[in-house]
Formats: C-alpha cells, sequence, structure tokens
C-alpha cells in the first residue's frame, strides 16, 4: 500500500490535472476512443501489456475529466486549496485526506451547501488520484447537519416577473459603465426569461453558432469542438444548443419563434423578439464560432439590483436566478401542463418546487374554489 508521503500535495495536485486537461484539450481524436469494446481490446493485444494498460488508464483519465465542467474544475481547485490550507496548520499531510481532521475543517464553514459541495469536491479529487476512502464519518454529517439547522431556511431570489421585466428591459438609466454593455444586459435578461436559462453558466457564455449549424446535429457539432454552446437561426427560430446543462450532460437544444405578434402589446416585445431583433444583434456584431457578449457578471448583477430596486422592494434580494424564477412562475401561473413545465425548465426532480410562490398558488386555488363552489346556507 502507498504511504502519504507518495502522493502529491493540493497545489500539485491542481497543476498536473491543469496540465493534463491542456493536454487534452489540445489533442486530436485518434479514433482509439469510439472503437467498440471488442475491437479496442484486438488492438491492445497487440501492444506490449505495459503499453496497454497505459492506453486504458490515460482513457480513465480523460473520462474522469470529461465528467466534470472545465468551470466547475475551478470550485473542485478552491475545495482543494482550502484542505491544503487546513492541513497545513493542523500539521497533515495533504493526501490522503484524514477522514478523523474531516470535521474540524467542515466545521470552518458557515453554509452547509458550500460545505457539502466542497466534500463532494474532495472526493472527486481523491477518486482521481486512485484514493477511493470516503471521506464523510457519521461525525461529519453530524456537523453539516447542525450547520443546516444553525443557517436556516435557503435564502431564495425574489422572482422577477414579466411584468418587472419589461419594466427594467425599458430602464435606460446608465447603471452599467458602457450602452453596449446595457444593450446587452437586456439580451441577456430576456434570454434568461424567455429560455428559462441559468444567467451566469448557460448565458454569459454563449457563442454564435457556425453557418453550417442545424438543430438535429448542433449537439454533435459542440461536443466534438469542445463549444460551450451554439446560438444560431433556422427556419424562423432561433436555436439556442449547449454542450451540457445541469441536469443533463448530454446537453440540450432550445428554440424560440417571433414574439412580436405574440406577447402583449404593453410589454414593448417587439423590441426584444429573439428573432428580429436579438438575432441580427448577434449577426451584425459576434463572427461564427465567438462568444457573443461582453458583459461580466458583476456587471449584470449589479444592474439586476440597481434596476429592479427602481420598481419593487425585495423581500430578500435580487439575483440572476430571478429571472429564472419569475419565468418558472410566470409558467405556473399560466397553467401548463406540469411536464411542459419541468421540460422548460430542465428540472428533473422536485427542485422546480423551489422556484413556485407556493402561496401565491393556494391563494389562487382557493379563491378558485370559492368561485366555483355554489352558496351553501346554514
Amino acid at each position: 500500500m502507498a504511504t502519504s508521503t507518495e502522493y502529491p500535495t493540493g497545489p500539485e495536485i491542481i497543476e498536473i490535472l491543469k496540465t493534463q486537461m491542456e493536454y487534452r484539450a489540445g489533442q486530436t481524436d485518434t479514433g482509439f476512443a469510439k472503437l467498440s469494446r471488442k475491437r479496442k481490446f484486438e488492438v491492445l493485444k497487440e501492444k506490449p501489456r505495459a503499453h496497454a494498460l497505459a492506453i486504458m488508464e490515460a482513457r480513465v483519465r480523460d473520462l474522469t475529466i470529461s465528467s466534470v465542467k472545465g468551470e466547475t474544475w475551478n470550485v473542485y481547485f478552491t475545495a482543494v486549496r482550502a484542505w491544503a490550507d487546513f492541513a497545513d496548520i493542523a500539521g497533515i499531510p495533504h493526501f490522503p485526506i484524514s477522514v478523523e481532521r474531516v470535521p474540524t475543517f467542515v466545521g470552518n464553514y458557515n453554509n452547509a451547501s458550500t460545505a457539502e459541495g466542497v466534500l463532494s469536491a474532495l472526493e472527486k479529487i481523491q477518486r482521481f488520484m486512485g484514493i477511493d476512502t470516503p471521506i464523510r464519518t457519521r461525525q461529519t454529517k453530524a456537523v453539516v447537519q447542525g450547520m443546516r439547522r444553525e443557517q436556516g431556511p435557503t435564502r431564495k431570489m425574489d422572482p422577477i416577473d414579466l411584468h418587472l421585466l419589461d419594466q427594467i428591459v425599458k430602464d435606460a438609466s446608465p447603471t452599467t459603465p458602457t450602452r453596449n454593455q446595457l444593450h446587452e444586459f437586456n439580451f441577456v435578461a430576456v434570454i434568461s426569461y424567455v429560455y428559462l436559462l441559468r444567467t451566469k453558466d448557460e448565458v454569459l457564455p454563449l457563442c454564435r453558432g457556425l453557418r453550417t449549424d442545424v438543430p438535429h446535429t448542433a449537439i454533435k457539432v459542440v461536443t466534438d469542438k469542445q463549444r460551450h454552446s451554439s446560438v444560431f437561426l433556422y427556419q424562423n427560430e432561433l436555436y439556442i444548443a449547449l454542450r451540457s446543462r445541469k441536469n443533463s450532460l448530454q446537453g440540450a437544444v432550445l428554440s424560440r419563434g417571433c414574439t412580436c405578434r405574440q406577447m402583449h402589446v404593453k410589454t414593448g416585445w417587439r423590441a426584444i423578439c429573439p428573432v428580429h431583433c436579438l438575432w441580427p444583434y448577434i449577426r451584425d456584431n459576434v463572427e461564427p464560432g465567438c462568444p457573443i457578449w461582453s458583459i461580466s457578471y458583476p456587471d449584470m448583477l449589479s444592474t439586476i439590483k440597481a434596476k429592479a430596486n427602481r420598481y419593487k422592494t425585495p423581500m430578500i434580494g435580487w439575483g440572476t436566478h430571478s429571472f429564472r424564477r419569475g419565468a418558472a412562475q410566470d409558467s405556473n401561473d399560466s397553467n401548463p401542463e406540469l411536464r411542459l413545465l419541468l421540460r422548460a425548465g430542465n428540472w428533473t426532480s422536485n427542485t422546480f418546487k423551489e422556484y413556485i410562490d407556493w402561496s401565491k398558488l393556494e391563494k389562487k386555488t382557493v379563491e378558485k374554489i370559492c368561485e366555483e363552489s355554489p352558496d351553501e346556507s346554514e
């Protein structure tokens, strides 16, 4: 069994992973990975044993790296750095992780969800290193549970519904550094709402599609080219093909048609129609395959708060997730079938319940029952 001194330190494992990620991104596909299992074994049998094992182990490393999105690796690296700092304070090796010390480490966090994420990240890193020792003991779970009780209910952002979105988009106040960013803010806000997308991970990194992109091959193209996404017009609908989503590792293709006549005239949505306003902006300003937006996430967040606060006092606060919550609430208010709401928001579990104002729904339900029930005298 390997000793702890044979394992790299936290900073070293981060550099190793970064190097392998860069190497993999620069690799050209040799075709071996796409061979059938039977054909792979036929090829490997012809090679020396050590060489064959090295090829298979390299494939495992590639798949492990592919299992995590690029931006998520940065979260994992942050967890490794935190554990390395703690290990230095405690005077213990960075790896393998000392299971006995994990509760003490986790107790330094104030948010249970963050603590859970850190534990998952450390477990993932250890598995990549070939260490399959669980790090969540009963005591660690108890610490996280106590943390969850202390912090109280999860803080949810206030929803930005269609009416408030319309006010925000029409607001031309200079809350961002440039006029172009104000224009971009409006488009990002509308896409987040209309497509029920996560602003930070799914909208801001959007890229214009290639001129050859079509709906039935878009996912394959963005996956093969290692692109985040593809935005393109096809048969008078604006498509967004995402290589992956939070609940759909195989990606998703979303489309929306013209809103010039579908939306109520008072909302002014003719000015932000995906087909006749957003697409011409992308077509005229962005080269195929390039990122669409220049506005940063901090600028996006500060603009949301500045604009929304002018029209409504929040109960909790505004954030980029407010668009997704507002769209979910409006969809629920319009009484769509549940399966359509789940599909629109890419929800695969009961998570969608967190986006709905249940007190408002209950009030409407009671009012409807009262309207439909005949008067009864006692």
